[in-house]
């Protein structure tokens, strides 16, 4: 019995040892994005207009996170935490630390739902289930900002929920200790409200429920300081003006129905899950729901969350299918015959194999391209950077780990944050900053050899090749105050049951915001820059204008 105990001890390391490995390789490919990467190196400021300050020391960083909590959320750890990172370390110590937290993460998850006994077959479900089946492993775990919002957070809250079950079940005798040490919860609860607010929720239902018992415990000191801090996070100024940010709730609610039915996906096995166990074993379902009420609570509260948010963010779902995968994988580990368990072990290692492989690969292409953009970043005289990116369509499967595994370096689109064709985006004179240079614009590299090669080129407008940007040539250096798409007609009737939903009904629409467009100055030639709009608008385009 020993020796097999030590062999499985022995499996399980070797396992979790090759899954650090193979995630510190996964991120030393890292790339730094035109998004937040740029934006957390920097002093938030109250308005963008305002000279922008890269950050030197610690008065810097938390001038900036006051400002942070008042225009843009109340996470200040993980932002603090993030803004520390990217401005006085060197990238390899997030990279191990990265890795070295996703493999704490399976082993705190084997932990907190009591599966030691189970603990190589659960932790192997559980990476499976993350770098395979989950939709927003590469924002919310492989991307430095996404990781500092999501898995580091989860990682530290279940540091605290591991701590809170020990008191509950230990004698508290240390009241002096406790009553020093439980107001730290707050940094606990102000990390993220997706995560603490559900939680907050479920603690106050338990505290009711075990009144009588919780009032003369320890635990009860580090659940309120826990509930001021999400408090604290809710509160926020910047939380309330995203909350209040014009979105009507009909928006709301279709976000939120497309986030559930695309990126909630382990929570859809757990469904699936329970509803087989119900049908075989009503007395063992109705045991399962009882001894987990706990979780599953937070995880209706968090699918609450999701549904409500207005963003379809693929990351958004993280909170809710982690706690998902938790209890998926205990019903899978408990009730699941050795036999199963090993077919199991069998798939998801070559899965995952299958998956790596590529996922490798794509994200070294991506730190190619992102070193080309760097390089070019750093010529002092360069103000136009070409950026390079892999043409969707060419090979489909590709396509497909690009977008699991991938945030690129540079992006084009309508819903992209920021428009690297427009200086005075706030994001582009970040970069410009933080380069030295007076001003910098981003293209796709297709675009500039064309117009460099071609005078003639763009002389009506036209897409470029990745179909994001349109590109008009202009006869003269002219201020552009709106571009007018003028649209064909359409029986929305016959439309799909989803486009009809999401239907543009009027026969013009226009981009007036100066945000979408702008006019750049190239070879001594200017050119109208714009964003190709939604499909619902792009598909009906009979002809456009500018004024």
């Amino acid at each position: 019995m020993r020796n097999i105990k030590k062999s499985c001890d022995n499996t399980y390391v070797y396992y979790m040892t090759l899954f650090f490995l193979a995630m510190l390789w996964l991120q030393l490919f890292d790339s730094f994005t035109l998004s937040d990467d740029l934006a957390y190196h920097f002093v938030w400021q109250k308005d963008e207009g305002q000279a922008l300050q890269v950050i030197r020391n610690f008065n810097d960083l938390i001038n900036s996170q006051l400002v942070h909590y008042q225009i843009l959320n109340g996470r200040l750890v993980v932002h603090t935490i993030a803004q520390f990172f990217l401005s006085f370390t060197p990238p390899f110590i997030y990279q191990f630390l990265n890795a070295l937290l996703f493999v704490l993460l399976l082993y705190l998850s084997v932990r907190i739902m009591h599966l030691s006994k189970f603990k190589t077959f659960a932790s192997i479900l559980m990476c499976f289930l993350l770098f395979v089946v989950f939709s927003g492993f590469r924002t919310a775990i492989l991307w430095s900002m996404g990781s500092f919002n999501y898995l580091w957070v989860i990682v530290y809250t279940l540091i605290f929920l591991l701590y809170l079950r020990k008191l509950y079940f230990t004698d508290n005798n240390r009241l002096f200790f406790h009553i020093i040490v439980s107001p730290l919860s707050i940094f606990i609860g102000c990390s993220h409200e997706g995560l603490s607010l559900p939680i907050s929720i479920t603690f106050f239902t338990f505290i009711i429920a075990k009144r009588k018992q919780i009032l003369h415990q320890a635990i009860f000191l580090y659940i309120c300081w826990y509930i001021i801090g999400t408090i604290l996070c809710v509160i926020s100024p910047g939380i309330w003006n995203r909350v209040d940010g014009g979105i009507p709730m009909y928006n709301r609610l279709l976000s939120g129905l497309i986030n559930l039915i695309s990126n909630v996906r382990i929570t859809w096995l757990l469904v699936i899950t329970l509803l087989i166990l119900f049908k075989r074993n009503k007395l063992e379902f109705k045991a399962k729901l009882y001894q987990y009420r706990y979780v599953y609570l937070c995880l209706f509260f968090s699918l609450g969350i999701v549904t409500v948010c207005g963003t379809n963010l693929e990351r958004v779902a993280f909170f809710t299918d982690f706690m998902a995968m938790l209890l998926l994988v205990e019903l899978w580990s408990v009730l699941l015959s050795l036999k199963w368990q090993r077919y199991i072990i069998i798939c998801c290692s070559i899965l995952m194999i299958l998956f790596y492989i590529p996922a490798v690969a794509v994200r070294e292409e991506n730190k190619r391209n992102c070193d080309y953009m760097k390089q070019q970043m750093s010529e002092p005289e360069r103000e136009l950077i070409a950026v390079r990116q892999p043409i969707k369509g060419e090979n489909h499967i590709m396509d497909f780990f690009r977008e699991r595994y991938v945030n690129p370096s540079a992006e084009f689109g309508f819903y992209c944050c920021y428009m690297g064709f427009n200086a005075q985006d706030i994001n582009m004179r970040q970069a410009a900053t933080l380069y030295g240079k007076k001003k910098m614009i981003f293209l796709p590299e297709d675009v500039i050899l064309k117009i460099k090669n071609d005078s003639t080129a763009y002389q009506d407008y036209q897409l470029d090749t990745h179909k994001n940007l349109f590109i008009w040539k202009l006869q003269e250096n002219k201020s552009v105050s709106k571009i007018v798409f003028y649209l064909k007609p359409e029986d929305i009737s016959s439309l799909p049951l989803p486009q009809r939903l999401l239907a543009y009904k009027d026969s013009i629409y226009e981009l007036d915001d100066n945000f979408h467009y702008s006019v750049i100055h190239i070879n001594d030639r200017y050119y109208l820059v714009f964003t190709r709009p939604t499909t619902n608008i792009y598909r009906r385009i009979d002809n456009i204008k500018y004024y």
